[in-house]
């Protein structure tokens, strides 16, 4: 028969190897890396490794998530043969037509926030160009900061060719125009759980994630991450691309832009006005006489400003039916374009 002491002992014993399980359980962490690809096939098989020798945290389990965009290539066997030694597991999220990257990405967090046990997600480029071993950087920080803001990786250096590089920074400079903001980031970022509930519900994304992220005011820090090339194929990001894209992250900001557009088209109708009565006045109160000069400038002034009326007509019209449609909100809809979900297994 046991002693209360031998008891006492015992039941002491197993309080601490509890509360030790409980503090293991609690240091565990979940990140799931999320990719959007589209017959990108080689590329992601080049990107896994390097993924797979990042440095994280003890007890932090790694998976991955690449959001199939409806690939016309099938998945290469070579990419199911491979082995990992910190991945824990890759899945594919087979896409039933082909949305985009940002659509595909809107998709893979909304299927991830619904289906999958996460502490932290990382969303990236398929294509190597989001260098995976600033992920380590992007984790520290958000550690460092309570884990309560989306890290962005601002690309402090890009490895295009000068044509991109200038197209590019044309659509920065429109976009600040337009928009009254600096847009620097893209796709790679790491957002804690606590904040994935926000994101997903955020209508925008759709279109344009990052843009979408600035629009709702969730909290956020931008890092700054050089580009690296990409590690195999050819690029995606085409003019025609580029110029969807820009617009798509302007549009975001739709009604501000709008607005903006408005207020000037208000004031050029004032000076419009003004250089009538000018014209009224000079030809009225001096001998400045040009023979039909008056006619003439006064005829193209009444036209713009007849267009400009029907211009800031149409404007108003948009703005204010924008304002009354139903959008599409990604974590309720997501579901309509999701076909698969599997993991490869070497």
């Amino acid at each position: 028969m046991l002693s209360s002491e031998q008891i006492e002992t015992d039941i002491t014993k197993i309080f601490g190897q509890t509360q030790l399980l409980n503090n293991n359980l609690a240091s565990q962490r979940n990140l799931i890396i999320v990719i959007p690809s589209f017959n990108d096939w080689e590329a992601l098989e080049k990107l896994l490794p390097l993924i797979d020798k990042i440095c994280v945290p003890e007890g932090t389990y790694l998976d991955v998530v690449i959001v199939d965009d409806y690939s016309t290539n099938s998945i290469p066997q070579s990419l199911n043969y491979q082995e990992h030694d910190h991945i824990q597991s890759v899945n594919i999220l087979r896409l039933r037509r082909n949305l985009g990257h940002q659509r595909a990405i809107a998709v893979g967090l909304s299927y991830i926030y619904h289906n999958l046990d996460c502490d932290l997600v990382v969303v990236m480029d398929g294509d190597g160009e989001d260098n995976p071993f600033e992920i380590e950087r992007l984790l520290n920080v958000s550690d460092k900061t309570g884990n309560n803001k989306i890290i962005f990786a601002r690309r402090s250096k890009r490895s295009e060719n000068c044509t991109f590089k200038f197209l590019y920074f044309i659509y920065k400079q429109m976009y600040r125009l337009l928009v009254g903001t600096e847009i620097s980031v893209g796709n790679f970022s790491l957002l804690p759980a606590s904040l994935l509930k926000n994101v997903v519900v955020i209508s925008e994304i759709w279109n344009h994630y990052s843009s979408a992220i600035y629009r709702s005011r969730i909290p956020y820090l931008e890092v700054d991450v050089p580009r690296t090339r990409r590690l195999a194929g050819q690029p995606k990001m085409n003019l025609v691309s580029l110029v969807t894209h820009g617009l798509s992250s302007i549009a975001v900001h739709g009604d501000i832009v709008g607005t903006k557009v408005l207020l000037s088209i208000v004031i050029l109708f004032i000076i419009c006005l003004l250089l009538l009565c000018l014209i009224f006045l000079i030809r009225i109160f001096t001998t400045w006489t040009i023979p039909g000069w008056a006619t003439y400038v006064s005829s193209f002034i009444v036209l713009f400003l007849i267009q400009l009326i029907l211009t800031g007509t149409i404007f108003s019209m948009i703005i204010l039916s924008s304002r009354n449609q139903s959008n599409f909100i990604p974590v309720r809809d997501y579901k309509y374009y999701v076909d698969d979900f599997f993991q490869l297994k070497p």
